[in-house]
């Protein structure tokens, strides 16, 4: 059989097919013919189609790029690091706990990091830390919003899902 596709009644032919009442294994395409088979073209998507496709293509690249290193990460005394939304309420949550309770320090862990940090410093990191993860969502969200509303494909394809983000944090503890 060759590459091209054949179909009859919606259903694909196969390497066998029934012909004139024989079966036919690897059917020649005149034979498919015969036996009433046509060459199946695929569908040209409409222009909707092909616009709802550029779209769905450009969100995907938009929330891979939100969930890359280039987003997700920080300088933490020369280190690249990142600390996920869990994490960082619940050590936030832990410190502000800590120096309720009198503690001058508290103890971050990030991976195989230990830092003991004083915990008014371990709080304006964490809190410098959420803002730029909220300026860094509301940009992704942003960038959805604008690719949602766009009518030209070539505008979509053509959309810069970096842009906009903030400049990753520096910090030393």
């Amino acid at each position: 059989m060759t590459n091209k596709q054949w179909i009859k009644n919606g259903v694909f032919a196969s390497d066998t097919i029934e012909l004139n009442g024989c079966v036919v294994c690897n059917p020649t395409e005149e034979q498919l013919l015969a036996a009433g088979y046509e060459e199946y073209v695929e569908p040209v998507p409409t222009a909707e189609e092909k616009l709802a496709s550029a779209k769905h293509q450009k969100i995907a690249e938009i929330e891979q790029y939100d969930t890359s290193s280039s987003v997700n990460g920080f300088s933490l005394n020369g280190n690249v690091v990142w600390l996920d939304k869990a994490t960082r309420v619940g050590l936030m949550n832990s410190t502000t706990i800590a120096k309720a309770a009198g503690n001058k320090t508290t103890t971050l862990w990030l991976g195989a990091m230990k830092l003991e940090v004083d915990c008014d410093k371990a709080i304006q990191l964490l809190s410098a830390l959420e803002m730029y993860a909220l300026q860094c969502f509301n940009v992704t969200a942003a960038h959805k919003k604008e690719v949602q509303e766009m009518t030209d494909v070539d505008k979509v394809l053509a959309y810069d899902v970096t842009a906009g983000y903030p400049a990753q944090l520096k910090m030393e503890v």
